[in-house]
């Protein structure tokens, strides 16, 4: 898990998850608040997805923040 400050200064965390047919996704949630939001990621398996969460700076998890949906 990583926390980070979106471009108006509020503070979310983000982690891996797992979506419908074992798609890794990036999970999103704001720390005030009870939004949480997700996005798909390219990773084949779970220790790959927590490999490049590891590896993006906090642009690029803004950069995914901004591209998430609504999780559901």
């Amino acid at each position: 898990m990583r926390t980070f400050r979106d471009d108006t200064g509020l503070l979310w965390e983000v982690a891996v998850g797992r979506a419908s047919y074992g798609t890794q996704v990036l999970i999103f949630s704001r720390r005030e608040g009870h939004e949480i939001r997700q996005v798909l990621m390219d990773a084949n398996s779970p220790l790959d997805a927590e490999n490049e969460l590891s590896e993006l700076g906090d642009d690029d998890l803004r950069q995914c923040l901004g591209r998430s949906e609504e999780w559901h």
